[in-house]
C-alpha cells in the first residue's frame, strides 16, 4: 500500500494552527460555554465534561470549536495530547494553551488524524521536537510542519470505521459506569446522610419517626455510633522499593507509586519492581496520598504499592460502604488542604478520620442492595479495559497498513476479535 507524506498545515482549511483564548476559567454554569483546557483532556483524547469549567468573555465565540477541528496541548507534561471535536460534548471554547487546526475533509478523513495521535510514531515525534530544557513546549509552527504519512482515502475510512466502533462501545460503557456511580452515591446519601434507610417495616427511618440521638458529628440513629476509619477497614501506606529493583521487563510486580499510575481510575503502571515492600491484592482499594490524593480504585490483581499510594484492605461485607467513605474522606482532606501547595496525607490522618458507623443490620442490608451495582460496575470497567487493549493492539497494525481485511471477513467487535 502506498503512503504519501503531508505536513499537517497542508491538510487544513487555512494552512495554519490557531492559539486559544487567554481568559480565566469560571465555575461551571449551564448558561455559559464550557471551557476546554489542557487538564480536561486525557491520554486517549477524551474529555471529562462532568468536571469542566465555564468561560465568560466577550470574545469567547471566536474560539468555539467546530466540526473537523483538532486541538493539541502545547506546553508542560501534557504537551502533544489531542482532542478531536465531538459535537456530542456540546459547544466548547478552547483555551490558550491549546492550538487548533481545522482539518479539510477533502484532503483526508479528519478522524484519521485523531487516531494517528495515539500512535507511538506520533508520541516519538512529540518527544523529539519538544523544546525547552525544563518544560516541554511546541508552538503552532512546529505542529504545522509535522509530517504525516497518509494511506489512500478508502483505507483511512476503513481504519476510522473499525476504531470508531470500538470507541463507541467504550463511550457507552463509560456512560454506564458514570450512571451506576451516581446511583451508588445517591443511595449512600439517602441511607447514611439523610438517614432514610429502610426501617424494620421498610419505611424511611428518619421521616417515619426513627429515634435519633446527639453525637459529636450531629444527630444519628440511636443504635449507631461515631468511630474512625480504622474501625471499618485496615489502612496500609505504601513504601517505595529500592530504585535498582525497578525494571520494564515485567520482572516482579507492577508498581503503583502514586495516583498518576491509576489516573481516571484506570490502572496503568509504568514500571515493575523485583523487590516490593508493600503489596496490594485483588479487590483491595488503592488511593493517592501525596500531591494528587484520592482516586479510589479497585485493584484487579497483585501490585507493589509505593509511597505515593495507600491501601484499604478488602472487606467483603462492607466494601461498598467503605468505597464511599474513602471518597468522602479524600473530599474532606482536599477541602482542608486547598491552600497548600502540596497535600500529603499521613497514615494517622486516614486511620483517625471520624465517621458515623451504622448498625451491622443496616450495613448488611446496604451490602445486599449495592452488591449488584458494584458487580455491574466491575463488569463494565473490565469491558472498557478489554476494548481499550484491543484498540491498542489493532492501532499500530491498522495505521501501518499491515492489517488489510478483505470485504468477505466480518469485524466482530462484540467478541473483541477479527
Amino acid at each position: 500500500m502506498e503512503f504519501n507524506k503531508y505536513k499537517l498545515k497542508d491538510l487544513t482549511v487555512n494552512g495554519k494552527g490557531e492559539y486559544g483564548i487567554g481568559a480565566p476559567a469560571v465555575k461551571y454554569s449551564p448558561n455559559l460555554y464550557k471551557y476546554l483546557r489542557i487538564t480536561d483532556i486525557d491520554d486517549n483524547g477524551f474529555i471529562n465534561t462532568n468536571q469542566m469549567k465555564s468561560i465568560n468573555d466577550k470574545n469567547e465565540e471566536k474560539y468555539l470549536l467546530k466540526a473537523n477541528d483538532i486541538v493539541f496541548a502545547r506546553t508542560g507534561n501534557s504537551t502533544g495530547k489531542s482532542y478531536f471535536y465531538n459535537s456530542d460534548d456540546g459547544p466548547l471554547v478552547y483555551a490558550g494553551f491549546l492550538i487548533k487546526f481545522s482539518l479539510d475533509p477533502t484532503k483526508l478523513n479528519p478522524k484519521y488524524l485523531r487516531y494517528y495521535t495515539l500512535t507511538n510514531e506520533y508520541k516519538g515525534w512529540i518527544n523529539q521536537f519538544s523544546i525547552g530544557s525544563t518544560r516541554k513546549n511546541i508552538n503552532a509552527k512546529i505542529f504545522g510542519d509535522m509530517v504525516i504519512s497518509l494511506p489512500p482515502r478508502y483505507y483511512q475510512d476503513f481504519v476510522v470505521d473499525i476504531l470508531d466502533s470500538l470507541e463507541r462501545k467504550v463511550k457507552i460503557n463509560k456512560q454506564m459506569v458514570a450512571n451506576l456511580e451516581e446511583l451508588s452515591q445517591t443511595l449512600f446519601k439517602h441511607w447514611f446522610v439523610d438517614f432514610e434507610f429502610p426501617d424494620e417495616d421498610g419505611n424511611p427511618y428518619k421521616s417515619s419517626g426513627g429515634e435519633m440521638i446527639d453525637s459529636e458529628l450531629g444527630e444519628i440513629p440511636s443504635d449507631w455510633k461515631v468511630g474512625v476509619l480504622s474501625d471499618m477497614t485496615e489502612i496500609i501506606m505504601g513504601q517505595s522499593p529500592k530504585s535498582d529493583t525497578y525494571n520494564n521487563n515485567k520482572v516482579g510486580l507492577p508498581l503503583l507509586n502514586g495516583a498518576s499510575d491509576f489516573k481516571n481510575r484506570n490502572i496503568k503502571p509504568t514500571k515493575y519492581t523485583s523487590a516490593p515492600k508493600k503489596i496490594g491484592h485483588n479487590l483491595d482499594y488503592v488511593f493517592g496520598v501525596r500531591a494528587t490524593i484520592g482516586l479510589v480504585t479497585e485493584l484487579d490483581g497483585e501490585y507493589a504499592i509505593g509511597r505515593g499510594a495507600g491501601l484499604s484492605k478488602n472487606n467483603e461485607e462492607n466494601r461498598e460502604f467503605i468505597y464511599e467513605i474513602l471518597n468522602q474522606a479524600f473530599t474532606y482532606f482536599e477541602r482542608i488542604g486547598s491552600g497548600s501547595v502540596y497535600i500529603n496525607i499521613s497514615s494517622k490522618d486516614l486511620k483517625q478520620y471520624k465517621l458515623i458507623i451504622p448498625s451491622k443490620q443496616v450495613l448488611m442490608k446496604y451490602h445486599y442492595q449495592l452488591e449488584p451495582i458494584f458487580s455491574e460496575l466491575h463488569n463494565r470497567k473490565e469491558q472498557i479495559t478489554s476494548l481499550t487493549n484491543l484498540r491498542d493492539t489493532l492501532l499500530p497494525k491498522l495505521m501501518s497498513g499491515e492489517l488489510e481485511i478483505p470485504d468477505d471477513i466480518e469485524v466482530n467487535i462484540d467478541e473483541f476479535s477479527i
